[in-house]
């Protein structure tokens, strides 16, 4: 694993950052059905 510490959130960075969060909700939150997951995904670019 390489850690990167990033400056400023590009909105190619906040695409790649998103995708990244889906994927992990995806495998660690079964309970989850798609479409609460997607709910959930409009909040998250607020959150970085």
């Amino acid at each position: 694993m390489k850690i990167l510490e990033a400056g400023k959130l590009t909105p190619l960075l906040a695409e790649q950052l998103i995708e990244v969060w889906e994927k992990s909700v995806k495998a660690t939150h079964l309970f989850l059905s798609a479409d609460e997951v997607e709910e959930i995904k409009k909040y998250v670019p607020q959150a970085l």
